[in-house]
């Protein structure tokens, strides 16, 4: 292994691999805090191929070497591609006796209430891969039942027959006491009766069944394969004599080892996204705005997260592919809404926008390669938002055939094209602007007092409208917007997260916790070693007989632990009960090892001349088209005020700026647009 804190040189740089489905996307940032990108088309049956030649072509093109690289970080979606394309291990499930069915029987939501005919997808192991064990625990953590030997002799033969690729071991209760999964798993490993036996409660040890059994079943399906993934990434990053450690972007917003990340592959479920809320929240702290929703649209969806005081919203109850997963994670929504959208007609002739996707292939009909359905970006195109090619000009757009399949729609409308397009991007602008609400007003924050940090590929061409929809007091373009999810990796600090149930006898609060702490700490140094960690206790915590908890920061103080309870529940809820008693669920500790500051780039002052724009086009604003300034953004100087309508073209985006609104360019290169 490399070391994990490499000298520092002038030419020292860093470096961040964002794995995208149509590209995988490079950042480099030097010491002085000026980036750099690249983008390679990505190779989704060998991930690893992309990412490296990705980071050899960026070096190339920079003059520096591997044994320059000190931080070198990588977003992956190989856990993710791998639950949604069911092209996981073969896992089997030893569970006890009469609970077999927990996975197919999930929990009482249904995913759309009014629909008869929708299904869950199909469990990730299949019945016959559930083995029954007759054991027991109680609730309190008592045993009931012993785990006797003849009994796992048994089911040793029965796993044995079923030449399973992983073996899960879950067991009724054992959060509370993890005597017989632990037992188990010794026996089989020593058996041999699969290549990998886990424990659900080493994965997480968290009370819910199902969620537990469902969180260990993704992380067992996916772990060959992240495990293998990581293996030849490393190796052949090792090879490359790049100095830095490879660190991992895991869902919870931290960096992990790939060793970790090959047998806690779950935690990597939402690598990516995570990058572009981590760069949200830093930017959020750098320019001190306190409410800002982290607004990333890509080609297919839109991930939206809520950052409060510089901070990103969190939730250990996520999931992937409709199955719950009990790991923290950042809070992001996603929404079937992007670039590639689809234009459509319900059965009542109303205008409809999405969640299917043209994707990259066939794409856009302007892409030229084939596509025939009409897309959000093709309304861009003809409104005259987007000119006619991008990526600076190495991607041409196909405006006339845009146009001519857009007049068709619009016939259907009874609509002009123009205005067909127009009201293409007001569909799509209601389902972006529910998406957020969703993450501020249902979560008791006022969206006209927060900030859109509006990034991806198509995020700064939808900002200027969202505000003006919602009443939100700016919309923030970060400099490199297209890549913000690399960029953001590199802000990222090594985090482990560690969690245990609260004893009965101090659920409500009294009695102290230090002992469950304590064990905590000691798994945090077992797991990160003795560099120094900052701590952060936290604590689950709810009125007695709610079934969900908030986490809140955790004081030894019993009343002013109430006191945090009622706080959070009513800014989340509306509402506080003084009269429910308080229950402790889980005690949680957030280790994170804080990465070295990079100072923030700085562009220079103008010198109060006018900016000239590149050129002049017509774009067909609010019912009528509009002579239009067009600007290149690398020509824009801090303190520049550029006065809408305008359009500002960069070779990873475009921004649009409505007639209403003024855009400014600040000194670290970040575009504000506010109302005028």
């Amino acid at each position: 292994m490399t070391a994990q804190n490499p000298r520092a040189t002038p030419t020292a740089v860093q470096v961040a691999a964002d794995t995208g489905g149509t590209f995988t996307d490079i950042g480099l940032r030097r010491a002085d805090g000026s980036l750099s990108v690249w983008k390679v088309p990505s190779t989704p049956s060998h991930p690893d191929e992309a990412v490296i030649k990705g980071i050899r072509a960026v070096l190339e093109q920079q003059g520096v070497s591997a044994q320059d690289i000190n931080r070198l970080v990588h977003g992956t979606t190989v856990a993710t591609n791998t639950v949604l394309t069911r092209e996981g291990a073969k896992v089997g499930l030893l569970t006890t006796a009469g609970f077999r069915d927990i996975l197919a029987i999930s929990h009482q939501a249904r995913p759309m209430i009014y629909d008869n005919e929708v299904h869950r997808p199909a469990p990730l192991v299949p019945d016959d891969l559930i083995v029954e064990i007759t054991e027991r625990t109680g609730a309190d953590g008592e045993e009931i039942t012993p785990l006797e030997d003849s009994e796992l002799e048994r089911v040793a033969g029965e796993l044995a027959d079923l030449d399973l690729d992983v073996v899960v071991v879950s067991f009724l209760n054992a959060y509370r006491n993890s005597d017989h999964e632990d037992r188990a798993v010794s026996y089989l490993t020593g058996r041999g009766v699969a290549p990998i036996v886990s424990a659900a409660t080493d994965v997480t040890s968290e009370m819910r069944e199902y969620d537990r059994t469902s969180t260990a079943v993704i992380n067992a399906y996916v772990r060959p394969k992240v495990s293998g993934y990581m293996d030849r990434l490393g190796t052949t990053v090792e090879d490359m004599g790049v100095a830095s450690r490879l660190w991992v972007m895991q869902s919870n917003g931290g960096l992990l080892t790939p060793g970790l990340a090959g047998t806690h592959s779950a935690r990597t479920v939402l690598s990516g996204l995570a990058g572009g809320v981590i760069g949200a929240a830093n930017w959020a702290r750098h320019l001190g705005l306190d409410k800002v929703v982290s607004f990333d649209i890509g080609g297919t969806s839109t991930d939206i997260a809520m950052i409060r005081h510089g901070e990103p919203d969190e939730t250990t109850t996520g999931e992937i592919d409709s199955m719950p997963l009990r790991l923290p994670s950042v809070d992001v929504n996603t929404i079937g809404a992007g670039g590639g959208s689809i234009a459509w007609l319900d059965s009542g002739g109303g205008l409809r926008v999405g969640p299917h996707s043209a994707g990259a292939v066939p794409g856009p009909v302007a892409y030229g390669h084939g596509g025939t359905e009409l897309t959000v970006t093709d309304a861009h195109v003809v409104l005259g938002r987007l000119g006619t090619s991008l990526l600076g000009g190495g991607f041409d757009l196909d405006y006339a055939t845009a146009r001519a399949r857009m007049a068709e729609f619009a016939e259907k409308l009874g609509m002009l094209a123009e205005d067909c397009a127009e009201g293409i991007l007001t569909v799509i602008a209601a389902t972006m602007g529910r998406g957020i609400r969703k993450v501020t007003v249902e979560r008791g924050i006022d969206v006209r007092a927060s900030h859109l940090m509006a990034f991806g590929g198509a995020g700064p061409l939808h900002g200027a409208d969202l505000i003006h929809e919602l009443g939100m007091t700016s919309a923030v373009i970060p400099p490199l917007p297209g890549i913000a999810s690399a960029v953001g990796m590199l802000d990222a600090p090594v985090r482990h997260d560690f969690a245990a149930p609260v004893p009965r006898e101090n659920a409500d609060g009294s009695g102290s916790l230090e002992d469950v702490f304590r064990t905590l700490r000691r798994r945090a140094l077992d797991e990160m070693g003795d560099a120094g960690f900052d701590e952060e206790r936290l604590i689950d915590a709810r009125y007695t007989g709610q079934s969900y908890e908030l986490t809140i920061p955790y004081t030894a103080d019993q009343f002013a632990q109430r006191e945090l309870l009622d706080e959070n529940h009513e800014e989340r809820y509306g509402f506080r009960d003084p009269d429910a008693e308080m229950e402790l669920v889980a005690v949680r500790l957030v280790a994170t090892v804080p990465k070295p500051d990079i100072p923030q780039a700085r562009i220079a002052a103008g010198d109060g001349a006018a900016v000239v724009p590149k050129e002049r086009r017509p774009v067909y604003i609010d019912g009528a088209w509009t002579d239009t300034a067009v600007y290149d953004r690398d020509a824009l100087s801090a303190g520049t005020t550029l006065e809408g309508p305008a359009i500002i073209d960069q070779f990873d985006t475009t921004t649009y700026v409505r007639p209403d609104q003024t855009c400014r360019c600040d000194d670290a290169g970040f575009l504000h647009l506010t109302r005028r």
